[in-house]
């Protein structure tokens, strides 16, 4: 009983930390371009094309943001 407590709240712990570091920083590095909005060309080592996934710019929402957000919205359009 009491591994079960202590697992459970080490669990919440983790949640409450990820939660408000998702509050902080909602944008993390995009994880095809690292971070610079391009990709490299494997030859010459140039910035190529634009990263698809992060429409160039770098950055994406993160995971917990975009349930954040969608919850929100689903909130206000209920009421």
């Amino acid at each position: 009983m009491r591994g079960t407590l202590t697992a459970t709240g080490i669990i919440l712990a983790a949640l409450v930390v990820y939660a408000g570091s998702c509050i902080i920083r909602p944008f993390r590095d995009c994880w095809l371009c690292d971070g610079r909005g391009h990709h490299r060309s494997k030859s010459n080592r140039k910035l190529s094309r634009p990263c698809r996934w992060c429409r160039a710019s770098g950055k994406r929402l993160r995971f917990g943001r975009r349930a954040w957000n969608r919850a929100r919205r689903v909130q206000r359009s209920a009421s």
